[in-house]
């Protein structure tokens, strides 16, 4: 085709299509005429509509119900009409008109902002409460421990009473001024460096008792006949326990060397001290060269300690075999490098006038110990009684209990950082 025939071709067209046209005179009639326009449209879309049927612009929407946004159950609807349809999965009524799709942008997706951390000061507790729980648990273990029984004995030298729980537990308790013998105490306290207590707070007292209980391994035997006794210990603490003779003067039954002893003891006043009698003269004669000992000097006898209270037994009994390793306590009476011992009292106040000798192993020093001194020490008891010392430390008081250079052995105790 030539390029004046196409050119004929469309002017051909523009003539056929020209009776249609309808010449508009006026741009009021503009508006009118493109409602007329647009009615017409949709009539015939109408009209043409049933046409369509079976084709993907008459297909309905498969609809999808998610359980919980309507408190149903969840449907699928399919088309199951029309040859070679599948069948329905579930029957539902008929869709209702959808509306046409909108254009407009649809609104940001807004992510849920996250959940704030929870400091770490208030981790453990509920939203919106606080952690006080937690600070009263804080306080509660600053509190101080809390003794409470009875004062069974009283140690001057070492400046320290001992309490008896009600059961038998006997704690020696260092304080400037101690509760008298009798005194039921509860006492707030703090543990000092050998392992005994020091007051942390005034004692309160809640009444007296003339009677107590009280537990430990026994680290003395005295037989004697008319003054039979024997010590009780634990740390920090050697008791006295005097037995009543025997009228008849049969041999008293007392616990051996090494037994635990569960005692019952009366609390009694300290009977009268008697007037010694006078001494005679004796001419001073050489004494004979006897083998080296160590026993205290003649020479320096030590101040006599009378006890604020006696301890009589009412009752006793004892358990198992006897240990072979103890705590005691007492007062320095002897220091013997060249026989490698020590003396100390068989009672922490020496009430009984007797001693213990212990063998020190080298790995102990004891040359910073003086005559007169307060320890707490812990041995192992051999054949025969024998006693070997495997720990040592000061008593002299709070400040001596609680140093920790003056520990050594297996009551060696580093000190805490401050």
């Amino acid at each position: 085709m030539t390029p004046g025939s196409s050119k004929a071709a469309a002017g051909g067209y523009r003539r056929l299509l020209r009776w249609a046209a309808l010449p508009i005179t006026n741009r009021r009639w503009a508006a009118p005429l493109c409602a007329v326009a647009l009615g017409f449209g949709l009539f015939v879309g109408v009209a043409i509509g049933p046409g369509a049927s079976g084709t993907l612009a008459t297909n309905a929407a498969q609809i999808i119900e998610i359980p919980g946004s309507s408190g149903g159950t969840e449907e699928v609807a399919d088309d199951g009409g029309g040859p070679g349809g599948s069948p329905a999965v579930a029957s539902s009524p008929p869709p209702s008109p959808q509306p046409e799709p909108s254009f407009a942008e649809p609104p940001p997706i807004e992510s849920p902002a996250p959940e704030a951390p929870v400091p770490p000061e208030h981790e453990g507790t509920e939203a919106g409460g606080s952690p006080q729980a937690g600070e009263d648990e804080e306080e509660e273990a600053a509190e101080p421990q809390k003794l409470a029984g009875v004062v069974v004995h009283v140690n001057p030298a070492a400046g320290s009473y001992t309490l008896a729980e009600t059961g038998g537990t006997l704690n020696a308790v260092h304080a400037a001024d101690a509760p008298p013998p009798g005194a039921k105490v509860t006492v707030p306290v703090r543990l000092l460096a050998n392992g005994t207590f020091a007051e942390a707070g005034k004692p309160v007292r809640s009444g007296s008792g003339r009677r107590a209980a009280l537990d430990g391994i026994v680290t003395y035997v005295d037989p004697t006949p008319a003054a039979p006794a024997y010590a009780v210990s634990k740390r920090g603490v050697s008791l006295l326990v005097h037995v009543r003779p025997d009228p008849t003067g049969a041999a008293p039954i007392l616990p051996v060397l090494g037994a635990f002893a569960s005692v019952t003891v009366d609390i009694e006043q300290p009977p009268a001290p008697a007037e010694p009698p006078p001494a005679e003269p004796v001419a001073a004669e050489p004494a004979p060269a006897a083998p080296i000992a160590c026993a205290p000097d003649p020479a320096r006898p030590l101040p006599a300690i009378e006890p604020e209270a006696v301890l009589w037994q009412h009752e006793a009994s004892t358990d198992g075999a006897p240990f072979t390793y103890a705590d005691l306590a007492g007062i320095v009476t002897a220091i013997c490098p060249e026989t490698g011992q020590l003396a100390i009292s068989a009672d922490d106040i020496r009430e009984g006038l007797h001693d213990v000798v212990i063998t020190v192993p080298a790995a102990i020093d004891t040359r910073k110990l003086k005559v007169g001194e307060s320890v707490t020490a812990t041995a192992t008891i051999g054949e025969g009684g024998s006693l070997t010392l495997s720990g040592l430390a000061s008593d002299e008081r709070s400040k001596g209990a609680d140093d920790f250079d003056a520990t050594q052995g297996d009551l060696a105790v580093e000190e805490p950082p401050k």
